[in-house]
């Protein structure tokens, strides 16, 4: 191994024992049902302490956060962060072999808590960064792009402050041309600049405050313009601060206040960037990878090819909710969906003639989960699956606490004559003899009987025995009736529970930590915005400029 790889290793491994380890608790996937998709959601669920069952009466504010001062970057963030730091053309596509984070034990896979750096990521970043030096100095225009001149000091000026999102100070100045000077008396047929540029490359792509994102000011005290620039960028560019933000950082009066903050992250939210970073926080939320695990056996009207239908269908229509200025209230109630030619058939409505279209989907269908992808990954087959529905809205819109699932899951028996779902379910369920199923995930899954095991709507089931979605859960606000699922979808929208969970899970993705008590006046703010039918982008825009965007928490310092 080279003086350089042994050099970066070391670096990256004091900083591993600088960050310090965290491990949240390891939950085991449920099995899935047959006819439905991996990963059930069953298995994540929260509970009392003391193990007993009650209402949920509250969201779920329970976490570990560490607020660390270095988070390491997402394997995405890395690939788009080098491309634009090098001027690259393409995606390098380096990061396909990284090794990926713990998925199942936070809410989303940029937590803090499950992006640690141990030997294997060290080596992944040492392999990715040779090759990037090696890609970069094979050709003068290629380092042109980098930097248009020929001065060590310049090129190291420039490249530093992209890839640590900020000036480097005299000290790392110099201790880089010193690598740049060593690196340019290699032999080799490369001329002297690119080869002392390629051993800077890989220094800097392997420094942990490129590798980091940090937050080093004190405790109480705002962060750095700098940090602030990286903050937004990383998060709603997914790539590093661009030169020209980096420009405005160093300016005074550009980043300073909460304000300022905003206008930034405004501009940034009508970017073509902003709305893909939101998709994948939409995907991840609703756990858009099931959708290529579902499996029909034998299921009428069932064909893979619509595991692709819809995955796409899903991410039009979040990518409309963000791009048209709307937010939670239409996501919940809208009764317009994207359909692709296989789905069309399903929900009854004209195929379009190619690709995608947005179709009236009917009175029946208030909602994304009236909608066929979420009604077919929870089904059973050709049946509905009551019971991961209302789990998944509990846990997802809802964030409510749930009991404990029991030891042994049951399956659930096949129908009997004479035997509706929801009369099959409440048998199998009524053991528990807790209010976890009986008054939290029964009445919601209830709701969605009029839809089958693939999203179908029927007014009867099981030899035309009449369906009832009709029932009754403990909001925070109190208990509410409802009539089926679209009645439910609409006192959802009105809940402040359902807008402040859906705040709990974007701060969570913004801030990339677990959201807990302490940031209750942070979502009553963000959940206001969005239930006065508030946009996804105006919720942001509380977000970024409140003090817990801003301000280096004392939680941890």
């Amino acid at each position: 191994m080279s003086r350089l790889r042994l050099a970066s290793a070391g670096t990256l491994a004091f900083a591993m024992c600088a960050v310090g380890c965290t491990s949240g608790d390891i939950g085991g996937d449920g099995a899935a049902a047959q006819g439905g998709a991996a990963g059930s959601p069953a298995s994540n669920q929260a509970g009392d302490s003391n193990g007993t069952s009650s209402v949920s009466t509250v969201v779920n504010l329970t976490g570990s956060p560490q607020y660390l001062r270095f988070v390491r970057l997402t394997n995405g963030q890395w690939a788009r962060s080098v491309q634009d730091i090098l001027h690259l053309a393409m995606p390098s596509g380096l990061e396909r072999d990284f090794q990926s984070a713990v998925a199942g034990t936070t809410d989303f896979s940029n937590n803090e808590l499950v992006l640690a750096v141990d030997q294997r990521r060290v080596a992944d970043f040492q392999s990715a960064a040779e090759a990037l030096a090696k890609q970069v100095t094979a050709s003068s225009a290629a380092l042109a792009q980098v930097y248009s001149g020929t001065d060590a000091s310049g090129f190291i000026a420039t490249l530093g402050r992209r890839a640590f999102r900020r000036p480097l100070t005299t000290e790392e100045s110099a201790s880089y041309l010193t690598l740049f000077n060593s690196g340019a008396t290699l032999s080799g047929t490369a001329t002297a600049f690119a080869k002392g540029a390629g051993l800077v490359i890989r220094a800097i792509l392997q420094s942990p405050y490129f590798v980091y994102r940090t937050e080093l000011s004190d405790a109480g005290a705002p962060l750095s313009s700098y940090e602030i620039a990286a903050k937004l960028s990383l998060w709603l560019r997914g790539t590093t601060p661009s030169d020209a933000l980096l420009d405005a950082a160093a300016a005074a009066g550009k980043l300073d206040n909460a304000e300022q903050v905003a206008a930034t992250a405004a501009t940034m939210l009508e970017e073509p960037t902003a709305a893909k970073v939101i998709d994948e926080f939409h995907a991840e939320l609703l756990h858009f990878d099931r959708y290529s695990t579902i499996t029909k056996l034998n299921v009428d009207g069932y064909a893979a090819n619509l595991n692709t239908e819809y995955l796409e269908a899903s991410s039009r229509f979040f990518d409309k909710i963000f791009s048209q200025g709307l937010g939670l209230r239409e996501i919940l109630t809208s009764t317009k969906g994207f359909v692709g030619p296989s789905m069309a058939g399903l929900y009854g409505v004209a195929a379009p003639a190619t690709g995608y279209e947005e179709r009236e989907l009917g009175a029946q269908r208030v909602g994304y989960f009236s909608q066929l992808p979420f009604l077919s990954l929870y089904g059973l087959n050709a049946e509905a699956d009551s019971i991961h529905r209302g789990v998944t809205i509990n846990l997802d819109v809802l964030c409510a606490v749930l009991g404990p699932p029991a030891a042994v899951l049951p399956a659930v028996p096949a129908l009997m004559p004479g035997q509706t779902n929801r009369q099959r379910i409440s048998t199998l369920t009524a053991g528990c003899g807790g209010a976890c199923h009986n008054e939290q995930i029964n009445p919601i899954g209830f709701a969605f009987e009029h839809f089958d095991g693939i999203g179908r709507y029927q007014e009867a089931e099981n030899g035309n025995l009449p369906i009832d979605s009709s029932g009754s859960f403990e909001f925070v606000e109190g208990k509410q009736t409802f009539d089926n699922a679209g009645d439910l979808m609409r006192k959802l929208a009105d809940s402040n529970q359902a807008h402040t969970c859906y705040s709990k899970k974007l701060a969570s993705f913004a801030m990339q930590r677990d959201i807990v008590a302490q940031d209750k006046p942070l979502l009553d703010k963000m959940a206001k915005a969005s239930s006065e039918n508030g946009s996804v982008k105006r919720v942001i825009l509380e977000l970024v400029k409140s003090d817990a965007f801003r301000i280096r928490s004392a939680g941890n310092p």
